[in-house]
């Protein structure tokens, strides 16, 4: 375990509260943001699918990707304290003053609508002591609004849908870049979903009941951490039930960026709280999607740069 992730759970075990520590791993967080981009090289993939689970995975189609630069983890609660702390920004869910969460025990697709529920607190005052939030976790109940905002202001941008997907692959045609099933070849699990017959109890196969940190798994071939599981990451993309077909459509896309406006923008990879008997969306296919200021205990995100390939890079 590294030393970091050490020390902050010794603390919390302590009852050092998550807030000090917050705080006192901000200026860590803000250096170690930039320093976490790994290179993905321009390519081409098929997008979509001949027979897909929902009609808005189909049809394949071919996509080229230019090369760009990709946060390798998702963005942490540390580094989302240290941008509030420099920049005084509110989150969608704090001008709301309630965000939407889940917990072991609720049924199947239900949500409930915390009040006080932010990034600080994703599942509410009630659970800050049993659901502790660490630093490495990836940050939650962020909008695309705070995402994007977040992104705006590291000098980067969301990925794209097809960037993501890209990135996500890295050369897999699979369900999930090691394979068909949740399962690494060593029989352990490679990312965070949720395991069980339904949303009662969690089996805690993979070990986390909700959110695991951002390193806590394997990366996929291009370095990339939690290309599947763990939150849902949301994407540049407005949502469009026909974006896969116009682009069949029109032959190679490159470097292709969704449609001009929506009413959705698109999530991908799924999270802990998908299972077998939801939303089934955790993989590389799926195709999430919510309302831009929609605050999820299950949503997260990671930012994306344009430019030539650093020279530092792999």
């Amino acid at each position: 375990m590294p030393e970091l992730e050490r020390q902050v759970r010794i603390g919390l075990r302590a009852g050092v509260t998550a807030g000090l520590l917050l705080l006192a791993l901000s200026a860590f967080a803000s250096a170690a943001s930039d320093s976490a981009l790994i290179w993905i090289p321009p390519g081409d993939f098929t997008q979509g699918r001949f027979t897909p689970a929902h009609p808005d995975q189909a049809p394949p189609h071919r996509v080229h990707i230019r090369g760009f630069s990709l946060d390798a983890t998702l963005v942490t609660v540390a580094d989302y304290q240290a941008f509030v702390a420099r920049t005084g920004y509110r989150t969608t869910a704090e001008k709301l003053g309630y965000g939407l969460s889940a917990t072991e025990g609720m049924e199947n697709w239900d949500w409930a609508r915390i009040p006080g529920a932010s990034w600080r607190q994703p599942f509410g005052a009630a659970h800050s002591r049993d659901i502790p939030l660490l630093p490495d976790d990836p940050v939650v109940m962020v909008s695309w609004v705070d995402a994007d905002a977040y992104c705006t202001a590291q000098g980067m941008r969301l990925p794209t849908e097809a960037e993501w997907e890209y990135a996500a692959r890295a050369g897999a045609t699979t369900r999930f870049p090691w394979g068909e099933t949740p399962l690494l070849a060593d029989g352990g699990y490679g990312l965070n979903f949720w395991q069980g017959d339904g949303h009662e109890k969690n089996d805690l196969g993979d070990g986390y009941r909700y959110l695991s940190p951002v390193r806590a798994f394997p990366p996929n071939r291009f370095g990339m951490y939690d290309p599947v599981g763990n939150v849902w990451q949301w994407t540049a993309d407005w949502y469009d039930p026909q974006a896969y077909a116009e682009a069949a459509d029109a032959g190679v896309a490159d470097d292709p960026e969704g449609p001009d406006s929506g009413t959705l923008k698109v999530a991908r990879g799924g999270s802990w709280w998908c299972s077998k008997t939801t939303c089934n969306g955790y993989g590389l296919f799926y195709r999430g999607k919510a309302k831009p200021t929609a605050p999820f205990s299950n949503n997260g995100f990671r930012c994306a740069r344009d430019g030539p390939r650093p020279a530092s890079g792999p």
